[in-house]
C-alpha cells in the first residue's frame, strides 16, 4: 500500500460532513482490533491529527464518540483527543471495555508495577491485562504513559544521558533487551519501554511475539 495513496485519502475525506454516519477505512485493518492501519500509525489517529492538530501532551489518546473504532471508523467528527481515563470511560458508556478501567491502576503496588513492566516482551499487552485482571488501557498506562504524564511522582527513575548513550551502543552491537538490562542494572521492562519510546529496537529480541501486538500504536 503506497503511503501517498492513504495520505491522499485522508486529505480527501477530512472534511467529511456526515456526523451520523461512520466513514470506514477502506485500506488495510489490523485483524484483531479492526482499526485502520497506515505505515506510520493508526488511520484514526492520522485523521484526528489532520482535523484537530497534534495530540496535546495531556490528551494523547484518540477517542471515538461513536464507539466504532474497532469497525474501522475514521469519521472526522467522531474523533477527538482525550486522556486515558476519558477514553476508557467513553468506551464503557458505549458498552465496551472494562467498567473498572479507570480504577485498577491505582490498586497496583510499586512492586506489581515493576513486575508488569519486566514481563512486557515475554507476554503481550493483552495477556498481561488478562493476568492482572485489568484493561488494556491500564497496562498501556504503566508501560508508556505513566512517566510521560508525571503521575509517578518521586518514584520516576529518569534515564541519564550516559545511560542513553550506553543503551544505544549496546543496541548497535546487537545485544537484546534482556542482555542490556543485566549489563546496566535495570529491569527488562524499563529497558524495552525506554528504548521503544526513543524509537530504538533490539537487535536480537528476547522472544518473538507471534501474535500481532494490537497496541503497537497508542490509542
Amino acid at each position: 500500500m503506497a503511503r501517498s495513496l492513504t495520505r491522499e485519502w485522508i486529505e480527501a475525506h477530512k472534511d467529511y460532513p456526515h456526523e451520523d454516519w461512520c466513514l470506514i477505512w477502506p485500506f488495510a485493518r489490523e485483524p484483531r482490533v479492526g482499526r485502520g492501519m497506515m505505515e506510520d500509525g493508526w488511520a484514526h489517529r492520522v485523521m484526528c491529527e489532520a482535523v484537530n492538530g497534534p495530540a496535546p501532551p495531556d490528551k494523547p489518546q484518540c477517542c471515538h464518540s461513536c464507539g466504532n473504532g474497532d469497525q474501522g471508523c475514521v469519521t472526522p467528527r467522531h474523533l477527538s483527543w482525550g486522556t486515558n481515563s476519558e477514553n476508557q470511560l467513553q468506551r464503557y458508556a458505549q458498552g465496551r471495555g472494562n467498567p473498572n478501567a479507570n480504577g485498577p491502576k491505582s490498586m497496583f503496588t510499586p512492586e506489581q508495577i515493576e513486575e508488569i513492566r519486566s514481563k512486557y516482551g515475554e507476554f503481550t499487552q493483552t495477556k498481561l491485562a488478562e493476568m492482572y485482571g485489568c484493561s488494556l488501557g491500564t497496562i498501556q498506562y504503566y508501560l508508556k504513559y505513566r512517566e510521560q504524564r508525571g503521575h509517578a511522582g518521586d518514584t520516576i527513575d529518569h534515564w541519564s544521558p550516559e545511560e542513553d548513550d550506553i543503551l544505544r551502543r549496546y543496541i548497535s552491537e546487537g545485544k537484546n533487551f534482556s542482555q542490556i538490562a543485566k549489563l546496566i542494572g535495570r529491569s527488562l521492562g524499563s529497558v524495552s519501554s525506554h528504548a521503544y519510546r526513543n524509537g530504538l529496537k533490539s537487535g536480537q529480541p528476547v522472544q518473538r511475539i507471534t501474535d500481532r501486538e494490537e497496541f503497537s500504536f497508542p490509542e
